[in-house]
């Protein structure tokens, strides 16, 4: 049996982040139960399938979930609520990564769960932050790779490109999975109920730890190396494209609304390419030169405004000095600033994990080698004597 073992989650969860946070948990011992939507389940279900391999499983869905049991419910049923009410009395974590207040519409908010259960952990996985400025716009792996500055370090120098697998969400869905355990920890402690929540552009950064905080303190953008990189799955239109004045990713195209988005970019040919999902993926690398054609003829505000309207998912390619810049990145007070013994100020890539009643916070700075030996061995138990005696031996 795992160490989480005992432990009840209850996930309302799809796509990625969330997923593999559950997934982590589950592996760890965790009873894990998802709730899907009957008939269709989590999107990742019917990504890439292939009838003839896996029996007709999706790899992707395969890839985050097990581990797992699976409840299909409708949730706008109105005998559903009482369902969700004894699970949620009966859990230890309920984990989202809806929409922010889309369980809120539900009846199944944090004010509510803890309603239910006065020691619930009220999990959230959320694009870029459930409050500021981008609150309301989908979030996704590759448009937080986009705002968060790492497409510009990908690959040789040039046009920014995405990386080659979804590290934004899984890296995201790790801080998700170790809040939720601190959270559980200190509800062992006598706490009580708490939201966690990890958002995908605070993770982003706190993923470039190492770039960041070197341009940070220096002034000096990453340069990069020669290479390649780019996600291997990509569906068409997902991509990085050049406007007038800089570079737009756009990730999610609404099948149905492929001929809207040919008219707003002005171009013609996509609806046949694009007829399906895995047309696509099959006629990907025709469909970017046509959609390229048409995003070089306006700015890039021009295509946000149009695109983010309809539901189009895009972001703005940022690079460093844009995103320290940032709304949202202000917002989400990511970047912060310490005092170090011998660097004086420097600015920190802070923890991407928010906690509602025990917030993270940086205590210390990086620590000089050794800088705190003779206290450690002080609080177990070694005098003053005895710790200059030790250092007299080398033993540090």
């Amino acid at each position: 049996m795992g160490p989480l073992h005992g432990i009840k989650i209850l996930g309302f969860t799809h796509f990625a982040q969330a997923p593999a946070a559950m997934q982590l948990l589950a592996d760890m011992g965790a009873d894990v139960i998802n709730i899907e939507r009957p008939g269709t389940g989590d999107f990742n279900r019917t990504t890439l399938v292939d009838p003839e391999v896996l029996g007709g499983e999706a790899p992707y869905f395969l890839a985050l979930n097990r581990n797992k049991r699976s409840l299909t419910l409708d949730m706008k049923h109105p005998k559903v609520k009482e369902i969700v009410t004894k699970l949620v009395q009966e859990a230890d974590v309920l984990i989202s990564n809806f929409r922010p207040g889309v369980l809120e519409k539900l009846g199944f908010g944090f004010e509510a769960a803890k309603e239910i259960n006065p020691k619930i952990i009220y999990a959230e996985a959320v694009g870029y932050g459930s409050t500021g400025p981008y609150a309301d716009l989908p979030g996704q792996d590759f448009l937080a790779q986009c705002m968060g500055g790492y497409t510009t370090i990908v690959g040789p120098e040039g046009p920014p490109l995405s990386g080659g697998t979804f590290l934004v969400d899984l890296y995201s869905a790790a801080m998700l999975a170790n809040g939720i355990q601190a959270a559980l920890i200190n509800v062992m402690r006598g706490g009580g109920a708490q939201r966690v929540e990890t958002n995908l552009l605070s993770s982003a950064l706190h993923l470039q730890s190492h770039e960041f905080v070197y341009y940070l303190n220096t002034g000096d953008p990453p340069k990069r190396p020669e290479g390649y990189s780019a996600q291997a799955h990509s569906v068409a239109p997902y991509g990085i494209y050049q406007t007038k004045d800089g570079y737009i990713g756009i990730s999610v195209v609404p099948l149905h609304k492929v001929a809207l988005f040919e008219e707003l970019v002005g171009v013609t040919g996509l609806q046949e390419l694009m007829k399906d999902t895995r047309a696509c993926y099959d006629n990907r690398n025709a469909v970017y030169p046509i959609v390229a054609s048409g995003m070089v003829k306006q700015d890039t505000a021009y295509w946000l405004e149009k695109f983010q309207a309809e539901d189009i998912w895009c972001a703005k390619v940022n690079d460093y000095e844009e995103v320290v810049a940032d709304p949202q990145v202000i917002h989400n007070n990511i970047i912060q600033t310490v005092k170090h013994p011998t660097a004086g100020e420097i600015k920190l890539i802070a923890c991407p994990i928010y906690f509602s009643e025990t917030p993270a916070e940086i205590r210390l700075a990086p620590p000089m080698l050794g800088e705190h030996t003779a206290e450690i061995l002080g609080e177990i138990g070694y005098s003053a004597t005895e710790i200059d005696a030790l250092q007299a031996e080398g033993l540090f």
